[in-house]
């Protein structure tokens, strides 16, 4: 997680799962599950709008998780 600047995020592997990470701007580390809630994708991170995306159907979550545009209904959980 060393490798994350401030601001960023990136899905990383941690105990076999993929775990959507973000450091905001204070440094502080926010752990997400990397699935999708909609269809179970793995999201990426947008690093130009400072976004989670999902490349399958097109859901968009802020970096804490929270829904900003569906199909999904529920946030990404936190780890």
């Amino acid at each position: 997680m060393d490798d994350i600047k401030n601001g960023q995020g990136k899905v990383i592997s941690e105990n076999d799962q993929k775990i959507a990470v973000y450091k905001n701007e204070q440094g502080e580390v926010i752990k997400l599950t990397a699935k999708c809630p909609h269809m179970g994708c793995f999201v990426d991170w947008n690093d130009e709008e400072k976004i989670w995306e999902c490349p399958c159907h097109g859901s968009k979550f802020k970096p804490t998780g929270e829904v900003i545009h569906g199909p999904a209904k529920e946030p990404l959980r936190k780890k």
